[in-house]
């Protein structure tokens, strides 16, 4: 599966994952895992991974960075969004994804999605 870290805390070692299903969010922490001392992932990074349902909740193993960063953004832009939830009159709002991806990256991301 291919997702995009939406929040990340370095010290504990946790992330939540968007997924490209649009199905429940991923959730990753360093029990699942084991991780390099400097290496975790920040909010928009682009990552690869295998995803299991543990009792209700999908927890996200054996992550790989994919793109660094490309979608930076996201999360910023998902808390302005996040007021109109509760608008009755409102319709779904799309929120770009303006990745900063050249094209080798693009390469390499729909050849990894097809993995």
């Amino acid at each position: 599966m291919i997702g995009v870290v939406l929040w990340s805390d370095v010290s504990d070692r946790k992330a939540v994952i968007w997924c490209e299903d649009q199905g429940d969010l991923a959730f990753l922490t360093s029990k699942d895992d084991i991780f390099a001392a400097d290496a975790f992932f920040d909010a928009g990074d682009v990552v690869q991974f295998e995803m299991e349902i543990h009792q209700t909740m999908r927890r996200a193993r054996n992550p790989r960075l994919v793109v660094e960063r490309a979608g930076a953004g996201l999360p910023e832009a998902l808390r302005e969004q996040a007021h109109y939830v509760d608008a009755p009159t409102r319709t779904a709002q799309i929120i770009p994804f303006r990745a900063r991806v050249d094209d080798k990256a693009r390469d390499d991301i729909q050849i990894a999605s097809k993995a």
